[in-house]
C-alpha cells in the first residue's frame, strides 16, 4: 500500500498511522502463542549434608536424583522463569510434618543442621505444606502454600507488566511406611481448600481462571479450540494455576462441570469438557505439535534424567523446545543454573519467545517479560 501524495501532511500522517495499526494488529499474540521456561520442584532447597548422607546409605539412586536446589522463588522470577511448580500436602489439623524422620536421624548421628526457629511453629498450624518427600526431603524456600503464593504475589506487584505466570500444583500423598508420617488422603474437600487458599492470596482479576477462558462457550475445551486463550496483553501481570495430576481431576470437577467456579485448569485428556491444559512429560511424544496447533496449553519436561544432564546430552531438551510445548520445565533454567556439563535450558538468550509451532508471522514479544 503506497503513501498518498498531494495531500496535507496531517492526512499523510493519519494514513501512515492507520497502516501501522493494521500491520501490528496482525501480530496480536495470544497467551498460548509464546514459549517460556519453568522450574521443576521450584521450592526445592535440597537435603542438608547429614540428611543426604543418610539417604545415600539407604537409597543411593534417590540421593543422586535429589542433589539439586533452586534459588528463592523471587530470584527465579527475576531471572526469567515464568512457571513454578509446588508440591502440596494436606495438613488440616497442623503438625503432620513438624517432626520429620530424617531430622531426628541426623540429630542422632550428630550431623543435625537445624531449621529456622519459626519452622516448627509454622508447620504446626493447619494448611497446605510445601515439601517434596515427607520425612525425607522437607526443606523448602517457602514452607506453606500460602507463603509461596504470597511471594509470587509480591513479585507480581513489583513487576505489574510481566508475562503471565503459571503455578503448577501437585497434590502429594504417600504409602504408609514404618516410622514415616501418613499423609492425608485426597478428597473433594482437599480440592475446595486449595481453591480457598489461592483466593486468600490473589484478589479477583489477578488470576486467569477457567471461567475467564470459557466465556459463553458450553465447555472449556470448546472455548480453547474455537475462540482461543486470552490475548497476551490482557494476560500480563496475571497468574494462571494448573492442577497437575489426572487422578485428582474427578475430585476437582465434581460439582463444577467444565471447571465452572474453579481456580485451576486441570491436567486433562483432549476430548474432555475441561480439557485446556495437557501435561506431557515426554517431549518426544509426536502429538505435541498438533495439540499446540489445536489450542491446548502444553507443559513438558526437558531434562533426560541425571545421567543425561551430567553428560550434557541435549537430545530431549532440543526436542522439547522444537515441539512447541508452551511450558518447558527443567531443573537447569538458563545459563545461571547450568549443570557441571554445561547443560541448561534457554530460548536463544531470551526469557520468552514466540512459539515455533503456532505463533503468527511476523511475531515479536514486547518487553517486559
Amino acid at each position: 500500500m503506497e503513501t498518498p501524495t498531494g495531500y496535507p501532511q496531517r492526512v499523510r500522517w493519519t494514513f501512515l498511522l492507520s497502516t501501522l495499526a493494521l500491520c501490528c494488529s496482525a501480530q496480536t499474540l495470544r497467551m498460548n502463542q509464546i514459549q517460556i521456561v519453568g522450574t521443576h520442584n521450584s521450592y526445592h532447597v535440597g537435603l542438608a549434608p547429614g540428611e543426604l548422607a543418610i539417604l545415600r546409605q539407604q537409597n543411593p539412586r534417590a540421593a543422586e536424583s535429589l542433589a539439586y536446589k533452586h534459588p528463592p522463588l523471587a530470584a527465579q522470577l527475576d531471572a526469567g522463569v515464568r512457571q513454578l511448580e509446588l508440591d502440596v500436602f494436606g495438613d488440616t489439623k497442623g503438625g503432620l510434618f513438624a517432626d520429620p524422620l530424617f531430622l531426628r536421624l541426623s540429630a542422632k548421628a550428630g550431623t543435625l543442621e537445624p531449621l529456622p526457629s519459626a519452622w516448627k511453629e509454622t508447620m504446626s498450624k493447619p494448611g497446605f505444606k510445601v515439601l517434596h518427600v515427607s520425612d525425607v526431603d522437607f526443606r523448602s524456600h517457602c514452607w506453606t502454600l500460602i507463603a509461596c503464593l504470597q511471594q509470587v504475589r509480591d513479585w507480581s506487584k513489583r513487576n505489574p507488566r510481566h508475562l503471565p505466570l503459571y503455578i503448577q500444583l501437585e497434590n502429594k500423598t504417600g504409602a504408609s511406611r514404618p516410622n514415616f508420617v501418613q499423609p492425608e488422603p485426597l478428597t473433594k474437600a482437599t480440592m475446595d481448600a486449595l481453591d480457598d487458599e489461592i483466593r486468600s492470596v490473589f484478589p479477583p482479576g489477578a488470576v486467569i481462571t477457567p471461567d475467564d477462558v470459557r466465556g459463553t462457550h458450553a465447555t472449556l475445551e470448546e472455548a480453547v479450540l474455537r475462540t482461543g486463550w486470552p490475548e497476551l496483553e490482557r494476560a500480563r501481570g496475571k497468574v494462571v494455576f494448573l492442577l497437575d495430576q489426572e487422578r485428582v481431576t474427578p475430585l476437582y470437577t465434581e460439582g463444577h462441570p467444565s471447571l465452572r467456579g474453579r481456580m485451576m485448569f486441570t491436567n486433562s485428556k483432549p476430548g474432555s469438557p475441561d480439557a485446556a491444559f495437557v501435561k506431557m512429560n515426554n517431549p518426544m511424544a509426536p502429538e505435541i505439535p498438533e495439540l499446540v496447533r489445536k489450542g491446548y496449553l502444553i507443559r513438558t519436561m526437558t531434562d533426560g534424567g541425571t545421567q543425561a544432564v551430567r553428560t550434557g546430552d541435549t537430545t530431549r531438551r532440543d526436542r522439547a523446545i522444537a515441539s512447541g510445548a508452551h511450558i518447558l520445565s527443567t531443573d537447569y533454567p538458563f545459563h545461571w543454573k547450568a549443570a557441571g556439563s554445561g547443560y541448561s535450558v534457554e530460548l536463544g538468550g531470551a526469557k520468552a519467545r514466540c512459539n515455533p509451532v503456532n505463533a503468527p508471522a511476523p511475531c515479536t514479544i514486547q518487553a517486559p517479560y
